[in-house]
């Protein structure tokens, strides 16, 4: 049996029975509580109501966090965020110090299996530890609003289907004991901005992906060893805004549309057909999971939730935080309290709350209960100021890189400043920022650049304004101006694939070959699967006639797991000039697999059936690519 030791060599996870039931643990990202019609919902969300009537659901779960990472890093530790230290998307990673959910479990005799629906889940940030199988694998040229690749519910449910009857399952027992049982961890993205379901308005097409989610949630199900005793817990990451509070979908403010979502769990002990009323926090999950695996975890946060329903002593206290507003746009971050029915929400302008009369957070009584604010404003800054565990992970970074792009004005060790903006002031100018964003798309650069200056002229450490900016900048020609821009962004956040690569674009557009190629060596350091990186620089290398650092460079990005249909035409595009048609055969069969709709990998494929004497194959293949142009 695998051990994870403690401090002194102690086991930190005890071994589960041979009995043990298969856990399965359904995140869906971006679900608000009020949605699913068990909750009291519009959604029509049969398999997740069927879930709710046989077991046990608690009507008021909290996040910790209103973002996907490092939600997802407390659900998997226990841990609040300000404890293991992920604070926000796409930086850092989880330190190896930190146990994890799927350990414990693997520790115990468990196989353990995840399939993630977004690659802001990325293996690279640390979330993968503890799994035989982490499936992160997905089209990279299938990106959603920020970028991130993603897949639909249905590949998901594919996928996981696939890793639990052929995969870890299957695997024997430690001593050859028999099956092991299984953990799978599957999340779903679909429900994430931008909504690609049916309506005529945001909050329609947003319940229309809720219910696909469902849908595919019960293939799932249906999908499974139904021979074996399973536990099913179902949970939202964080939730979703919709202008309350002038906030549209999540990450700048405190309140109930982003923190609560729904929490359900079923089969096993769990009770049947019950409710819990008391705020819990969703970090309380993982020593929830360990405990129904039979297991006794001294490394997990806790306490595991009450399933038993014995009425608390005194509410618990959940601690809430966003550094989004503040690594993002420069703004304050936030951090909250809840207790009971009330929320204390600390801040440049700091608010009370009570949640059983003012549900919707309207009033604030911060004057009206001066005591109540002290209590809790003193629970905040205990929670706030936990120890943390351990450090984040830096994200990898080649040392050498590093030097070369701090000799060229890269990286300036500079940090985003805590500001004193209020978020609920900062998001009032998202307005003028989707104006310019329109007036960028309908090819009006001038009317977005004076848009631009302004936002940035009010919150100068905004990332996106200053991206936006410099891409406004850059179509008017002025691209000393759009480098500079990119600096002042690259300042703020150096650890950005994004931003990296935009500046190594942006060199090469200018003829500074050297820089453009540090700048795009460094993305594809931080991130080796990035493929806007590795397509940028990959034309820079077949610009400069170095065709097989070219190939090489393909190559590492594909072995580095990028599912890309556009690198495996192009690696097959290679090998067919050079008369490989064995390998091209087999990479542009891949890239159609990848991205059929890719009409060049169709027709370099059917050159290759033209030499390779197979006429029929080729006149399919060209069909297919003229079809598609």
């Amino acid at each position: 049996m695998l051990a994870i030791l403690g401090p002194g060599g102690a086991s930190l996870f005890a071994a589960a029975p041979t009995a043990a039931p298969d856990l399965l643990l359904v995140t869906i990202d971006t679900l608000r509580a009020d949605l699913p019609g068990c909750y009291g919902g519009a959604a029509k969300t049969p398999r997740l109501d069927a879930l709710a009537a046989a077991g046990l659901r608690f009507t008021q779960a909290l996040t910790p966090v209103p973002l996907t990472l490092p939600a997802h890093a407390s659900l998997l530790t226990g841990l609040d965020p300000n404890q293991h230290g992920l604070r926000d998307n796409g930086q850092g990673a989880l330190a190896p110090t930190i146990p994890t959910l799927a350990e414990a479990l693997r520790g115990g005799g468990y196989a353990t299996v995840a399939v993630v629906g977004s690659r802001v889940l990325d293996r690279r940030f640390g979330l993968d530890r503890g799994f035989d199988l982490y499936d992160d694998r997905m089209a990279a040229e299938r990106t959603g609003e920020f970028g991130y690749p993603e897949r639909s519910a249905a590949a998901v449910v594919d996928a996981a289907l696939a890793a639990a009857t052929a995969g870890a399952a299957a695997t024997s027992r430690p001593g050859g004991a028999g099956a092991r049982p299984l953990f799978l961890w599957v999340h779903f993205y679909d429900a994430h901005a931008p909504y690609d379901g049916d309506g005529d308005d945001a909050p329609s097409r947003y319940r229309s992906e809720v219910e696909k989610v469902d849908r595919e949630i019960g293939r799932l199900l249906d999908g499974l060893r139904p021979d074996r005793t399973r536990i099913v817990a179902i949970v939202g990451d964080h939730g979703e805004s919709f202008g309350e509070h002038g906030e549209s979908e999540h990450g700048y403010l405190l309140h109930t549309p982003t923190l609560a979502v729904p929490l359900l769990l079923s089969g096993g002990p769990v009770p049947a057909g019950k409710t819990r009323p008391e705020p819990v926090s969703i970090r309380r999950l993982a020593a929830t999971l360990t405990g129904l695996a039979g297991l006794k975890s001294t490394a997990l946060g806790g306490p595991a939730l009450d399933l038993a329903g014995v009425a608390p002593s005194a509410p618990e206290a959940a601690y809430h935080e966003t550094e989004f507003p503040a690594s993002t746009f420069g703004w304050s971050p936030l951090a909250a309290v809840t207790r009971g029915n009330w929320r204390f929400v600390s801040g440049p302008h700091p608010a009370l709350y009570d949640l059983a009369t003012d549900p919707q957070e309207l009033v604030n009584r911060l004057r009206d209960e001066p005591d109540r604010v002290r209590a809790l404003r003193k629970e905040l800054v205990r929670l706030a100021g936990r120890e943390r565990l351990a450090p984040p992970a830096a994200a990898p970074a080649d040392d050498e890189l590093r030097r070369q792009l701090e000799s060229l004005g890269y990286l300036s060790g500079a940090s985003a400043k805590r500001g004193t903006l209020d978020p609920a002031e900062g998001i009032l100018l998202l307005a003028d920022f989707d104006a310019a964003k329109r007036r960028l798309a309908e090819g009006d650069a001038a009317g977005a650049r004076v848009l631009l200056r302004r936002l940035v002229g009010k919150s100068p450490q905004s990332v996106p304004f200053l991206s936006q900016l410099a891409e406004a900048e850059e179509r008017l020609g002025d691209i000393p101006a759009a480098r500079g821009t990119l600096l002042a962004a690259a300042a703020v956040n150096p650890q950005s694939e994004f931003l990296l690569t935009s500046l190594g674009k942006l060199e090469m557009r200018a003829g500074r070959s050297t820089e453009a190629e540090t700048a795009l060596r460094q993305a594809l350091a931080l991130q080796p699967r990035w493929l806007p990186a590795a397509l940028a620089l990959g034309e820079l290398l077949a610009r400069a006639g170095r065709s097989a650092e070219e190939e090489a460079l393909v190559r590492a990005t594909i072995a580095a797991g990028a599912e890309s249909g556009v690198l495996l035409t192009r690696l097959g595009e290679i090998e067919l000039r050079r008369g490989d048609l064995a390998g091209a055969d087999g990479h542009l069969a891949a890239a159609t697999r990848v991205l059929p709709e890719f009409a060049t990998a169709w027709k370099l494929w059917a050159e290759v059936a033209r030499r390779q004497n197979d006429p029929a194959a080729a006149a399919e293949r060209a069909a297919r690519a003229a079809a598609l142009q």
